[in-house]
């Protein structure tokens, strides 16, 4: 099944039946295209409570954190990186008409909030603001996904509440007999769990995520 944008909705499974020990949180998380960590808000120290996040945000209009921070940050990327080229050209032409008002104005903008001249630092800005439309862009993908097709979420919750786990090669999923050719996936990357994109038992690419968050 297609989750949303096309993130993939698919005796216990170790993923779902072991708590994390008392303490365990994952360690400091950077934000992620502007948007914080909220690790009390949304738990994701396990498939089940990632799953749980994951509708929590659903139900509070939330998409912009589970693009961020619940779904598998290395398919994430490559989305963000696929569709931000896409809106290079038009976002160059867009700085570089400010940049040159700015120069003809001087007196007009102050100082700290002027474009850069330097070839280097101004394509920086340019793939910066790039990518902050293509994270923007896949929000509102997800987010017409979920008013089209209204029963996904119907789906995730049953998946929650009566799926049957599995142990996977790179962590966990859920399956449902009611739940018709649909099955969920999930990936543990050090001490969180993300939804996966994939729909069987092959196992996604691993992209690992970007070293250092660009935006």
């Amino acid at each position: 099944m297609r989750l949303l944008f096309a993130i993939v909705l698919v005796s216990g499974s170790v993923a779902f039946a072991q708590p994390p020990k008392e303490g365990e949180l994952p360690k400091d998380v950077p934000p992620r295209f502007g948007i914080q960590y909220k690790v009390k808000a949304y738990p994701q120290d396990s498939a089940k409570k990632a799953l749980n996040s994951t509708i929590e945000a659903i139900e509070k209009g939330d998409t912009p954190y589970i693009v961020a921070h619940l779904l598998d940050p290395g398919f994430v990327e490559l989305r963000v990186a696929d569709r931000s080229k896409q809106y290079e050209a038009a976002v160059e032409i867009e700085l570089s008409r400010l940049r040159d008002l700015q120069i003809r104005n001087p007196d007009k903008y102050a100082p700290e909030t002027r474009l850069p001249v330097d070839r280097v630092k101004f394509r920086a800005l340019i793939i910066e603001r790039s990518r902050e439309r293509a994270f923007r862009q896949i929000v509102q993908d997800m987010e017409a996904k979920l008013i089209d097709d209204p029963q996904a979420l119907k789906d995730l919750k049953k998946l929650l509440r009566d799926g049957m786990p599995t142990d996977t090669e790179t962590g966990a999923k859920l399956t449902h007999m009611d739940v018709k050719d649909r099955a969920l996936y999930f990936r543990k990357i050090d001490d969180r769990w993300f939804l996966e994109n994939r729909h069987e038992d092959i196992p996604a690419p691993v992209v690992p995520p970007p070293k250092k968050e660009g935006m």
